[in-house]
């Protein structure tokens, strides 16, 4: 569980280092904000710094990286940080908040606290977020549980309303396509493409750049948007959830800049700026109401995924929405 400095909000670290200091820690924090704007990152980074053997006054601003507390909450093996995670159309069920309602309770194995940290806690069960209501009404000193999430508004509003609210901003776009040219040496093109389709994350910029997703972006394009068959192509993309996700954000993103073009705003704005020629001819063979209809079906199916029900037909709808307007 390697803790990524680049994602780190530094500034809410520095703000719970004051809090600790002076013991006015609450006892449980709600971080929301876009996907991966560093919520999970700069919890394990408070979790760091609470427990850091070298902090026992709560003097530092950040964790010594050196100790054995700081080298276990990194490695993921500190008997007293307990880091649930799920991924995209996973849900946490009741065990989970139940495992946490015991162990919240017990006192702390060697660190001055347990901490508890909840990755994508909109993914809660109704079971599972009534049980973890209990851990918030009967709160343990020795204890601290963070909550994140993309979508606060999935979250019971009882859970909300007993945990104190942390919100993560994005930056501009091109201050984060600046830091990926700087950190990363990746293109002016690629970085541009990156930081707009981010909207402004760098650490879900970075996490695309991994993911080759440029190339799987034009990919997309080709074989989908600017190409009239598509089935083989469609039918590797349905096979696998996630694939099929990107696909409908690609979708959104590119019909987005469409509406934009035809709406006359400036082309520095656009994620695709890179396929401009592409874009200008896809424009060209459309009405403003066509491509909101195109937009639109991408939008209910982006929901249907959602909702796990199957998306072959609502794909096969924007296809030809594609072709035939």
């Amino acid at each position: 569980m390697l803790i990524d400095n680049v994602q780190i909000n530094t500034t809410i670290v520095k703000r719970f280092s004051i809090l600790n200091q002076k013991n006015r820690l609450a006892h449980a924090y709600l971080f929301s904000g876009p996907a991966y704007s560093g919520k999970s990152e700069t919890a394990l980074a408070i979790a760091q710094l609470i427990n850091c053997e070298n902090n026992e006054d709560g003097s530092l601003d950040n964790a010594c990286q050196t100790c054995p507390a700081c080298k276990k909450t990194m490695a993921g093996n500190h008997p007293d940080v307990h880091f649930f995670q799920t991924e995209y159309g996973e849900t946490i069920k009741v065990e989970t908040a139940r495992a946490i309602l015991e162990s919240i309770q017990l006192r702390p194995f060697e660190a001055r606290k347990k901490i508890f940290i909840l990755r994508n806690a909109e993914n809660l069960t109704l079971e599972g977020a009534n049980a973890l209501l209990k851990t918030l009404e009967e709160p343990s000193l020795n204890s601290l549980l963070i909550l994140t999430t993309s979508q606060p508004e999935k979250i019971l509003g009882t859970i909300r309303s007993r945990c104190h609210s942390v919100h993560f901003c994005s930056t501009s776009s091109e201050t984060v396509k600046d830091q990926l040219e700087k950190l990363y040496d990746i293109s002016s093109d690629d970085s541009h493409f990156l930081s707009y389709f981010a909207e402004g994350c760098l650490g879900k910029a970075k996490n695309l750049n991994d993911m080759d997703f440029v190339q799987t972006k034009d990919e997309i394009l080709d074989n989908f948007v600017l190409t009239r068959d598509s089935e083989a192509f469609l039918k590797t993309i349905l096979a696998d959830k996630t694939k099929t996700k990107i696909l409908l954000d690609v979708l959104l993103s590119w019909t987005r800049d469409a509406i934009l073009l035809k709406s006359g705003f400036d082309e520095k704005q656009l994620i695709h700026a890179n396929r401009l020629r592409d874009l200008n001819h896809f424009v060209a063979q459309y009405t403003f109401t066509d491509l909101k209809d195109i937009n639109d079906e991408i939008v209910k199916a982006n929901k249907l995924l959602t909702d796990n029900l199957n998306i072959k037909v609502p794909l096969m709808i924007i296809k030809e929405k594609i072709w035939v307007s």
